[in-house]
C-alpha cells in the first residue's frame, strides 16, 4: 500500500467511526425494491458491461441500447431487447458513453473503452438501420476500463475522460475534420487506487469517478479544473463493499441525481445531483415470474422521456451479472423509471430531452471571454506564478509593463506581448502593486512595492520610464511583525496624498498600513495602522478616490474598510462565499477598473469555480456580473486564478479600453509552468453588455 493511500485508508476509517460526519449506511437509509419490465438477449460474450441509450431522433419507440461487452465487443438492442447487431471486429470494449450534436454533421459519438487496452473507438447510430457504424479510435497513454464523455458548456469542446484499473484519468479534447475524430490529451490525474466507473454532469461541470474498494470522488470538468477533489460517499458509509458503475437523472435544471453502484450489495445508490450530493435512497431489482432480479450492477444508464407505453416516466438499464431465470450468459435489464421514482419519492422532468441539450442551453450566467495574450512560463515547475500589477507608461501606452511575482524566485517584468525583460530574484515575492506619481529626489517615479516571504519583508522599488528597468529604492529593510507576510496592495490619500502600502498575513487575517515617504533619493515606511479581519487574507485594492480598502477574507468574502489610517475598524461586507453569495472559496485576487465620476467595476478571482466576478465600483458594490476565461487555438484558458490586475487605460490596438491581467493556475497548452493572461477589457465588456 502506497503511503498516499494509507493516509486516504485511515481518513476514511476515521469518517467511518466518528459520529455525524456520513450517515452509516444502516441509519435511516430508505430502500425500495423494483422489478425489470424485460430483459435483452444474453451478449454473446458474456461480458455485459456497460449500456448506453441512444434516443431516436424522430421516433423514441426506435431507439436503441448500445451495450458493451468487455469479453468481445459492442450489441446493439431494440426496447424488446432483441440484439440487432453485434460488432467483434475492433475488440473487447469497456465502459461507453455518448454524446449528441458532435461535429460538423451534428452526429451522436459513442466512445467505447477497449477494455485493458490503450485504445478507445468511436462510433456513431445509422438512424434508419439503428446499427453501429465505426468511425475511428484512438490510441491513449494507458489500458483503459472506461471512457465517458463530456460537452463543455463553457467552450461547446466535446471530450472522452478514460480511467484506468491504474487509478489514472486522461481527458481528451476531441475535434472533426472532414469526418476524422481526432483526440488531444489536456489532463491526467492520477486518482489513486483502482477506478472502475465514471460519469459526467456537463450543465455542472462534474466529473465522477468511483475507486472501486474505497470511495465516490467528485471532479471539475473543464481542463482547467486541475486536480482539486472532494468525496462523495465511500465504503463503510453508505456503500457496503465495492463500487462500479456511476450514471447521472439529469434535468433541464440543476434538479437530477447522482446514481452509484453499491455492487456487492446488488443495488443503485441514490444522490442529489447538486450541492455536496446529500444521499437520499437505494433501490435494487427484484425478480418476477419470467425475469431474474439484477446481480452486481456495474453499468447502467438512464433516460427521462417517455420511451413508449412500458417506460412513461424514463427508462433505466443496468447490466445483470448472473443472469439465472434462465441460466443463461450475461444480459441487460430495463426497468422503468417511474416506478423507481415513485418508490424514492423522487422528482420527475419528463421533458429533458439530451438531444436538444447544446452548450448555450447550460451555459447560465456566467459568460465567457478569451485571453489575447499570454506571458512567458515562470521557471518553477511548482506553484510559483501569483500576482500582476499593470504599469502604464506614462508618454508610449505601447511600453507598459507587467509586473509578475514569481513566488519561488522575485519578480518578474513583462512587456505587453508577454516576453520577459527583467527578473528579479530577490526571494519568495507573494504579491505586487504600483502607483504613479511619487515624488522622489525632486522626481515624479512610479514606486512598486511587494511581499517577500523569505525574511517577512515589505520590498520597494521605482521604475526608471526610460529603461523600463525596476530599481531597488527601499531606505532600509522593511520587515513585518505579520506572522507571514502573504496579501498587499497600494493606496494614495485623497486626503493628503500620502502614499501607503496595505501588507497582509497568509493565516491570522492580520492587516498593516504603512506610510511611503521619500528620503533623499530612497523611501522609507513607516507602520501607522494594525488590524485584524478574521482569518486568512491575501487579495486586497483600495480606491484612491474614494478612500476605500476592499479585502478578501479568502473563505468568507468581500470586506470594505475605509482605508484613511485613522478610521478605525468598522466595516461592510459586499459579498460572501458559499450559497447566499455569488463567490467561490477562496475569495483571491482583486482589482478596480477607474471610471470617471466615481464609475467602474471591482473585478475579484472567485478562485473555487475558476470564475471573475465583478461589482460596481460605486455606492453599496452591487453585484454585476460573472465571467470565465476560456480557451483559444492559440492560448489556453484560465483556471484557480491567484492575483489579478486591470486598468481603463488604452494600452494600444489590443486594449483599446484597458487591459485585464490574471494569474492562470494550469498553463496547458502547451502544457507548462504557471504564467499570465492578458484580457482586452473591451472583450470583458461585450461579453457582461457592460454600459459603455
Amino acid at each position: 500500500m502506497s503511503l498516499k493511500h494509507g493516509v486516504l485508508l485511515a481518513v476514511l476509517i476515521l469518517l467511518a467511526v466518528v459520529p455525524g460526519m456520513f450517515a452509516l449506511a444502516q441509519d435511516g437509509e430508505r430502500e425500495i425494491e423494483v422489478t425489470a419490465v424485460l430483459e435483452t438477449d444474453p451478449s454473446p460474450g458474456d461480458g455485459v458491461f456497460s449500456p448506453v441509450i441512444w434516443l431516436h431522433p424522430t421516433d423514441l419507440t426506435q431507439s436503441v441500447i448500445v451495450g458493451t461487452d468487455d469479453n468481445l465487443g459492442a450489441g446493439v438492442y431494440d426496447l424488446d431487447g432483441n440484439l440487432l447487431q453485434f460488432d467483434d471486429q475492433h475488440g473487447p470494449m469497456g465502459g461507453a458513453d455518448l454524446r449528441y450534436n458532435f461535429g460538423s454533421r451534428r452526429i451522436p459519438l459513442i466512445v467505447s473503452a477497449v477494455k485493458d487496452e490503450a485504445r478507445m473507438v468511436y462510433y456513431t447510430i445509422e438512424p434508419e438501420s439503428r446499427s453501429l457504424v465505426y468511425l475511428g479510435e484512438t490510441e491513449t497513454g494507458m489500458r483503459l476500463e472506461m471512457v465517458c464523455m463530456y460537452h463543455s458548456p463553457v467552450t461547446d469542446s466535446f471530450y472522452a475522460i478514460a480511467i484506468s484499473e491504474r487509478g489514472l484519468l486522461e481527458q481528451y479534447a476531441l475535434t472533426e475534420d472532414d469526418g476524422v475524430i481526432a483526440a488531444s490529451l489536456v489532463r491526467a490525474i492520477d486518482v489513486g487506487g483502482e477506478l472502475e466507473g465514471c460519469a459526467v454532469d456537463d450543465a455542472m461541470r462534474r466529473v465522477y469517478v468511483s475507486e472501486g474498494e474505497l470511495l465516490v470522488w467528485r471532479y471539475g470538468a473543464e481542463p482547467e479544473s486541475g486536480t482539486s477533489r472532494a468525496i462523495v460517499d465511500y465504503v463503510g458509509g453508505h456503500i457496503t463493499e465495492e463500487i462500479e458503475g456511476v450514471a447521472l437523472y439529469l434535468t433541464s435544471g440543476t434538479d437530477g441525481y447522482l446514481l452509484v453502484s453499491d455492487e456487492k450489495a446488488d443495488r443503485v445508490l441514490v444522490y442529489e445531483r447538486g450541492g455536496d450530493n446529500e444521499f437520499i435512497g437505494a433501490f435494487a431489482i427484484g425478480a418476477t415470474d419470467t425475469v431474474d432480479q439484477v446481480s452486481e450492477p456495474a453499468g447502467f444508464n438512464v433516460v427521462n422521456l417517455p420511451i413508449d407505453e412500458r417506460f412513461p416516466q424514463g427508462l433505466f438499464v443496468t447490466n445483470d451479472d448472473s443472469n439465472s431465470n434462465p441460466n443463461a450468459d450475461t444480459n441487460f435489464k430495463l426497468v422503468s423509471w417511474g416506478e423507481i421514482a415513485a418508490g424514492l419519492e423522487l422528482d420527475l422532468d419528463t421533458a429533458y430531452d439530451p438531444r436538444a441539450t447544446d452548450a448555450a442551453a447550460m451555459e447560465g450566467d456566467v459568460a465567457n471571454v478569451t485571453a489575447l495574450v499570454e506571458t512567458e512560463p515562470v521557471a518553477a515547475a511548482t506553484d510559483a506564478a501569483d500576482d500582476p500589477a499593470i504599469w502604464v507608461h506614462p508618454t508610449d501606452p505601447a511600453l507598459s509593463l507587467v509586473i509578475g511575482t514569481d513566488k519561488r524566485n522575485g519578480l518578474i517584468v513583462y512587456n505587453l506581448d508577454g516576453q520577459i525583460i527583467q527578473t528579479l530574484n530577490i526571494g519568495r515575492v507573494n504579491n505586487v502593486d504600483v502607483r504613479n506619481g511619487f515624488m522622489l529626489n525632486d522626481e515624479t517615479v512610479s514606486l512598486v512595492t511587494a511581499t517577500n516571504r523569505t525574511d517577512n519583508s515589505l520590498v520597494i522599488y521605482a521604475v526608471d520610464d526610460e529603461t523600463r528597468q525596476m530599481v531597488d529604492v527601499a531606505a532600509e529593510p522593511v520587515i513585518s511583525a505579520v506572522q507571514e507576510v502573504y496579501g498587499l496592495c497600494m493606496y494614495v490619500s485623497p486626503v493628503d496624498g500620502t502614499f501607503y502600502s496595505f501588507v497582509n498575513s497568509s493565516g491570522t487575517g492580520e492587516v498593516e498600513q504603512y506610510a511611503l515617504t521619500a528620503q533623499g533619493d530612497l523611501v522609507a515606511a513607516e507602520l501607522v495602522r494594525t488590524f485584524v479581519v478574521g482569518s486568512q487574507t491575501e487579495g486586497c485594492v483600495a480606491d484612491d478616490e474614494a478612500g476605500m480598502l476592499f479585502i478578501g477574507e479568502e473563505e468568507v468574502g468581500i470586506w470594505k474598510y475605509d482605508a484613511e489610517p485613522g478610521r478605525g475598524e468598522e466595516r461592510t461586507m459586499i459579498d460572501s462565499v458559499g450559497e447566499d453569495g455569488n463567490l467561490t472559496a477562496d475569495v483571491e485576487g482583486m482589482a478596480l477598473y477607474m471610471g470617471m465620476d466615481g464609475a467602474g467595476y471591482l473585478v475579484v478571482s472567485s478562485q473555487g469555480s475558476s470564475e471573475f466576478v465583478l461589482y460596481e465600483r460605486g455606492g453599496e458594490n452591487a453585484y454585476v456580473g460573472t465571467f470565465s476565461i476560456v480557451q483559444t487555438d492559440t492560448v489556453d484558458g484560465v483556471s484557480g486564478t491567484d492575483g489579478l490586475d486591470v486598468t481603463s487605460a488604452p494600452l494600444g490596438e489590443l486594449f483599446p479600453d484597458g487591459l485585464l491581467v490574471v494569474q492562470d493556475d494550469l498553463n496547458i497548452n502547451p502544457v507548462s509552468t504557471q504564467n499570465f493572461k492578458l484580457i482586452s477589457w473591451a472583450d470583458v465588456a461585450a461579453a457582461l453588455e457592460l454600459p459603455e
